[in-house]
Parts: structure tokens; C-alpha cells; sequence
């Protein structure tokens, strides 16, 4: 019996070792996703690249579309413009269903909310399942593939708050 106990205080302690690096590496992901939101509520299409590595793909599997992160944001030169000169108001938030990471990688798996109040005085919002590659490149966080598969509901939107 004396032999088990430090056994089981040794397994304890092996499995809470790893706590604080993941509490570490969720947190710093956490801080990539708030600067993005950041990025579209300002309207600031640099501080939104600066959040994917430079050669980043996007792809949107329900409209059919792959091409760099940086074509994707010149496409949509416009929407940037108009949030930015205040022609239009948007936000987007981040729920996650799927969280694998180490130390330098990451797959985030989710679903994003994007909101925007339109000059004309429409607020389309559009829930989309989305997955992230991102990899840690000299201590930052960097996306590289932005898939969007699929758009969501709000029964899932609002079960993945957990």
C-alpha cells in the first residue's frame, strides 16, 4: 500500500503537468482570433494579414472558391474601405467545437459569426463552419489555410458555446 500512494501522486502530477503549456497555447490563440475581430471591426485588411502567414490559402468550400488569404482580402478591397470609413459596421466572433494544438501548431475547428450593418440599412449575418491551420512562427501565431465548409444554423451556433 505504501508503494502505491507516491504512484499515484507521481501519475497526478504527470497528467497536470501539461496544464499550464495548454492554458498558455489557448490563450495566445485566443489573442489571433481577438486581433481578427479586431481587424474587420476597424476595418484594417493589415492587421487582419498580419494574422496569417504570407502565403496562407483561403478556401470557401460552399461558394467554390480557393485562393491566397491576400487575393481574398483584395477581392473584398470595398467591404474593408467601407468599414473602415464608416459606411458599414462589422464584427465577427469565434465558438469552437475542436481545439488540437501543441506548443508550434494548431487546428481550430468552429463556427464564426459575421455581422454587418450595410450603408443601405440591411444586417445580413452569416453563421459558417470553418477550420484553421495555424503553425507558430518565431514565437507568433500565424494562419495558414482559413477553410470555410459549410454554413451553420443557430441551433449550432448556439450550442457550440458550450
Amino acid at each position: 500500500m505504501i508503494r502505491r500512494a507516491p504512484i499515484r501522486l507521481f501519475l497526478t502530477l504527470l497528467a497536470l503537468a501539461p496544464l499550464p503549456a495548454h492554458a498558455q497555447v489557448t490563450a495566445e490563440l485566443d489573442a489571433l482570433w481577438a486581433r481578427v475581430a479586431q481587424s474587420v471591426a476597424t476595418g484594417d485588411p493589415d492587421l487582419y494579414l498580419s494574422t496569417y502567414h504570407p502565403d496562407a490559402i483561403f478556401v470557401s468550400a460552399r461558394r467554390g472558391v480557393t485562393r491566397t488569404v491576400a487575393e481574398d482580402v483584395e477581392a473584398n478591397r470595398a467591404a474593408w474601405s467601407d468599414t473602415r470609413e464608416g459606411r458599414a459596421v462589422r464584427s465577427v466572433e469565434f465558438r469552437f467545437t475542436k481545439r488540437l494544438h501543441s506548443e508550434t501548431s494548431a487546428h481550430e475547428v468552429g463556427i464564426f459569426r459575421y455581422a454587418s450593418t450595410e450603408a443601405d440599412g440591411s444586417t445580413p449575418v452569416a453563421l459558417i463552419h470553418f477550420e484553421a491551420a495555424l503553425v507558430k512562427k518565431d514565437g507568433v501565431w500565424l494562419q495558414l489555410l482559413e477553410l470555410q465548409t459549410s454554413d451553420a444554423t443557430e441551433a449550432e451556433w448556439a450550442a457550440a458555446a458550450g
